[in-house]
Order: structure tokens, then C-alpha cells, then sequence
């Protein structure tokens, strides 16, 4: 109700008559699920924090629409042979919101003080790659040490301590984003949208910025992104013509809104993957024909209509639809369902198990009614199919974390991934042998070589054939059995224009524009 009443206490935002957008103001209002934790690039952490920084500030490299990379402050770069130095040619129009001019040195500060250890920037490992990153970290250089100079006004350059495939995707995220103050302590933005206003739990409200080098492509005039954490909520406040556009889509209604609103609901791949982790440090799950057993078990199909949230099968690692990469996936995913069975039995009695001999195995589950139906189903599947006697064991969140950081304490534990930027390197990188992420304690050393080698190339497309070569061998080891993946879901209210699908599920305003009123 309280959000209600602040939403007609704002401006003339008079309703069209027939639910549709206000005719008096062009204000795009977004759902943004809860309320951002920081509008400071550098610690921000959470969707609802990238959402809002995405159109407040840019960096040398942004995202267009579909996600792929284009252009930001920087509007031309150049990478050196071996892959360890970019220089970065800042165009001149690029300005603050006070309309002083973005310079080069304004990255150099913000990079030295998203590494330094006393921010502690949650994202700060991502710049792990910058010449002098580890000898800042433990305090053997000062931040100055950081491999990024600013050779001129417009022409940043960096220095890496090893090549890597996927660093301009880096700088497109906020931890890359230059950040500045006015004299009197008014924090500046470069991007197309200025700051408003910022009510805790509320509403954020953003206007355009006038002195954004590309301000004249810049459709809408101001953005709303109200805070509403309960999904049914926000569903309501759409329906209701205050929305224009919706953080997501409660589970319960996917369906039912297909029906009703089919040009309205948007369901796309989303750069996450839910998956089991299995312990290959000890017995029996260092048994690769056990796993893959278990994995092959696993009806994918029904797990995913059982959940119904309209998720996407998984039968691979690298979520689909990735610009420039083709995935790689386990060969039987085109099999029929009873070739399956047999090919899950036929690795099973060659894992030394069958009638005679069951399996006993243990699964860890957090609290979460999706994370139950899951688990229930994964083991009945694995009952039915091969015989095996599961013990489930659901935790509280933080238990479950602990277990987790314990790998003795488990022997199958479900997870998910969220990847950080639009690369299949993302979510391949955390089965490396020295990953901190790396649940399954899976290790090979052909499968670190491949990633080095993707690392290594300047050409997209040579890194892109090494990182589904290292795809490919990870899923023939199954240290993990990835079970779906995630899809976005959003209402996007019919005539607005710019809204696209992408794996990232991020969508600037600066690519939207509202339907003509008086047409």
C-alpha cells in the first residue's frame, strides 16, 4: 500500500483509461525485485544493484541489447600480440553528469581502489589477471602497483600478468566502472541515466542523462525501479497498469499467463545452471562409471515439468544461446528414454553394483521447496532406475554452506551456478584443479591445459573451439550432473520496443522506448 500511495504522489503519471501506460509522463517503471545493497560499483553484489548500475554508469566496454559486447567509454582498443597489453582509446565526448569530461586517469583510480584490500570489493577477483593484482592483495604493493596507466587523457592503458580470453567482458561489469565525486560530494554517473531519487525499500528513480555521449539515442526521459521482493505482488501491480515491466514471473502463473498474455510473458536462457555435484575425492564416486550411471538416470524432461517454472534441460555445462560458442553436451542426449535406462544399468554393472549389490549413496539438499522436489525426484529416478537407496539429508541454508566447505561430510550435493559475464569461461573456470568452487574436487590436468590455451588466444573464435574441447572432456569425466538450466522470465507490456533476450538477462533502458501514447 505504501508503495501505492508514493507511486501517485510522483508526477503527473495519470492512467491511460484502459491499463495500458501513462499518457502525461514517459516513465518506464521496472519491477527490480528487492530493494539494490549499494549503488556503488565497486560493492555491489546482487541483481537488484546491477540493474540500476547498468543505467546509471559505463564502462570502457558496455552491452548491447542482446548481450553482446559493444563500445562504451572506450570507443576504439587495440590488444597486443601476446595478449597482455590493451590500450584503450576513450572517446571525447564521454562526460560526467556535471558535464566534466571522463578521462582516462578516472579508470586508473577506480580500478587501484576496487583492488585495494581495505574496500574489499566482493568482485575485485575478476581483476585478478592486471600485472601487480596478487602483490597488492597481500600487501606487498600499494594499489598504485595496479598494471593500468593512463598514458594520456584518452588512452588508458593495461597491463596483464597473463592472457585472458574473456577481459573485455570483465570491464563491461560494475566492478570495472569508473566512479567519481563532484567538489561538494555529489557522486557523478556516466551513463544514460542520472539519480533521481532513492527511497530504502522503495522506489529508485532515474532521469536521463543530458550529457551522455549517446544521449540522443536515448528514448526515455525517466525509469522507475520499485523494490516489490514478492513476486505475487508484483504480478498484481502489473496487472494493475503500474508496471511496465516485471522483475520475474511467480512459478504458479507461468502457464496460466502463456494463455492469457502470450505476446506479454518473455521466458529466455539465463546464464545459470542448477546441477549435482558428486565427491570424487573418496569411495565409490571416484568411480567414473558410477557417476556416469547416476547421471544418465536422471529424466531431465520430467525434472524440468515437475519444477515448472519453464526451465531448459541441461546436458552440458555452458548454458545455450552464448554469443559465438557452440556447445558441447553429452552424446546421449538424443537417445529415446529406454536406451537411456540401459545405458545407466550397463554403467552401473560395470561400477561393480546391481540387484545383488545396491548402492547406498547420500544427497544434501538445502531448505527450498523446489530444492525438495528435486532431490525427491532425482531419487526415486535413481530408485526406479537402478536400484539405488538414497538418503536425503535437507540443511538450512547455513549448515549447508558449512557442509558444503566439507567434503567429507557429503557424497552428492546439489548447487547452481550463476555465471558473471557473457562467457563460456564463467562457468567452466570453477572446475579447475585450484578453483575455490570446484565442489566436485574434480582434477585434470588435460582439462586446465585447455582452458590455459582458450585463455591464451586473441581470435574469440579459437578460444571459443578450446573452451567446448574442455567442455566436451569435463562431461566425459561427470564429476557433476548438470540437471537444468535457468530461464528468465519477465511481462514486458506489448509496444514496448528494444527489449531483447539474452543469456545475461540484462536489459538497459537506454535500449527501451514506450509506445507512442497518442497512437
Amino acid at each position: 500500500m505504501f508503495l501505492g500511495v508514493l507511486l501517485l504522489a510522483f508526477g503527473c503519471t495519470r492512467d491511460s483509461g484502459d491499463g495500458g501506460l501513462p499518457v502525461d509522463d514517459r516513465v518506464l517503471r521496472r519491477g527490480n525485485g528487492g530493494d539494490p545493497g549499494t549503488l556503488d560499483p565497486a560493492q555491489a553484489t546482487d541483481v537488484h544493484s546491477f540493474n540500476i548500475l547498468v543505467d546509471l554508469y559505463e564502462g570502457l566496454i558496455t552491452e548491447a541489447a542482446d548481450g553482446d559486447l559493444i563500445p562504451g567509454v572506450a570507443e576504439s582498443w587495440h590488444i597486443s600480440d601476446d595478449g597482455l597489453v590493451y590500450t584503450f582509446m576513450l572517446r571525447d565526448d564521454a562526460r560526467w553528469s556535471d558535464g566534466s569530461r571522463v578521462v582516462a586517469s578516472d579508470f586508473v583510480t577506480s580500478l587501484q581502489r576496487a583492488v585495494a584490500p581495505g574496500i574489499a570489493a566482493p568482485y575485485g577477483f575478476l581483476l585478478e589477471p592486471l600485472a601487480g593484482f596478487d602483490a597488492i592483495q597481500s600487501g606487498e604493493a600499494p594499489p598504485e602497483a595496479l598494471g593500468v596507466v593512463a598514458a594520456t587523457a584518452d588512452t588508458l592503458q593495461m597491463t596483464l600478468s597473463k592472457p585472458t580470453a574473456q577481459w573485455l567482458s570483465v570491464l563491461a561489469l560494475p566492478v570495472a566502472y569508473p566512479v567519481k565525486s563532484a567538489s561538494d560530494g555529489t557522486v557523478l554517473t556516466n551513463g544514460p541515466y542520472k539519480l533521481l531519487e532513492r527511497q530504502a525499500h522503495g522506489v529508485v528513480r532515474l532521469e536521463k542523462n543530458g550529457y551522455y555521449w549517446s544521449a540522443d539515442t536515448v528514448a526515455i526521459d525517466k525509469v522507475e525501479y520499485h523494490a516489490i521482493v514478492n513476486p505475487v505482488a508484483e504480478l498484481d501491480r502489473y496487472r494493475a497498469g503500474e508496471l511496465d515491466i516485471t522483475h520475474i514471473i511467480p512459478s504458479e502463473h507461468v502457464a496460466s499467463l502463456r494463455a492469457e498474455r502470450p505476446d506479454e510473458v518473455r521466458i529466455a536462457p539465463f546464464l545459470a545452471l542448477y546441477y549435482l555435484a558428486f565427491d570424487l575425492t573418496e569411495p565409490p564416486l571416484d568411480n567414473r562409471a558410477l557417476r556416469a550411471a547416476l547421471s544418465i538416470a536422471i529424466d531431465r524432461e520430467t525434472l524440468v515439468a515437475l519444477t515448472g517454472r519453464g526451465e531448459r534441460p541441461a546436458y552440458g555445462v555452458v548454458p545455450p544461446n552464448m554469443s559465438g560458442y557452440d556447445n558441447a553436451s553429452h552424446g546421449w542426449q538424443d537417445h529415446t528414454s529406454a536406451e537411456r535406462v540401459d545405458s545407466a544399468r550397463s554403467f552401473y554393472a560395470d561400477a561393480g553394483y546391481g540387484p545383488d549389490r545396491p548402492l547406498e549413496l547420500q544427497l544434501v539438499y538445502d531448505v527450498g521447496d523446489i530444492h525438495e522436489k528435486v532431490a525427491l525426484a532425482v531419487a526415486s529416478m535413481w530408485q526406479d532406475v537402478l536400484g539405488v537407496q538414497v538418503n536425503l539429508e535437507k540443511m538450512e541454508w547455513k549448515l549447508f554452506l558449512d557442509t558444503r566447505d566439507n567434503r567429507p561430510a557429503w557424497q552428492v550435493m546439489r548447487f547452481a551456478w550463476t555465471g558473471d559475464y557473457n562467457s563460456p569461461a564463467t562457468f567452466l573456470d570453477i572446475f579447475r584443479s585450484d578453483s575455490l568452487q570446484n565442489l566436485s574436487g574434480y582434477r585434470s590436468e588435460r582439462y586446465d591445459e585447455l582452458l590455459d590455451e582458450a585463455a591464451g588466444q586473441t581470435v574469440p573464435a579459437a578460444s571459443a573451439s578450446l573452451m567446448q574441447a574442455a567442455e566436451q572432456h569435463l562431461l566425459e569425466d561427470y564429476p557433476i550432473a548438470p540437471l537444468y538450466f535457468f530461464v528468465s522470465k519477465h511481462l514486458v507490456r506489448p509496444g514496448i520496443s528494444g527489449f531483447e533476450d539474452n543469456v545475461l538477462d540484462r536489459h538497459p533502458s537506454r535500449f527501451l522506448d514506450l509506445p507512442d501514447p497518442d497512437l
